[in-house]
């Protein structure tokens, strides 16, 4: 990728919306499941958003939630990502088996 393509990218909405997807992420893995969820309710809360970028939002979301043992906001969250349109078979699986551990969690 050249230096211009890299610079056109740094003030592209889909790359600033994915560069904040990543730090959430990296947030949530750091356990710092606070931080995570001020970003992806930021990111959330954007019209613009991509389908794609929403559904990892609203998973990475619950996973910040379940850190939080918020199970109710993070089966919200699993249950959103199921009904988007066009969502890849990967992410559905993804999240109907998050969903299934926690609801065996919480019995």
């Amino acid at each position: 990728m050249s230096f211009f393509s890299k610079l056109a990218g740094l003030f592209s909405r889909s790359s600033r919306e994915e560069s904040l997807l990543l730090e959430g992420v990296e947030h949530v893995k750091g356990k710092r499941p606070d931080k995570a969820l001020a970003i992806f309710n930021s990111l959330l809360t954007t019209t613009t958003i991509s389908p794609t970028v929403r559904a990892s939002a609203l998973y990475n979301r619950a996973l910040a939630y379940s850190a939080l043992n918020e199970e109710d906001k993070a089966l919200a969250d699993l249950e959103k990502v199921l009904t988007l349109p066009g969502l890849p078979g990967n992410v559905q699986t993804a999240a109907r088996t998050r969903m299934a551990r926690l609801k065996k969690r919480a019995v």
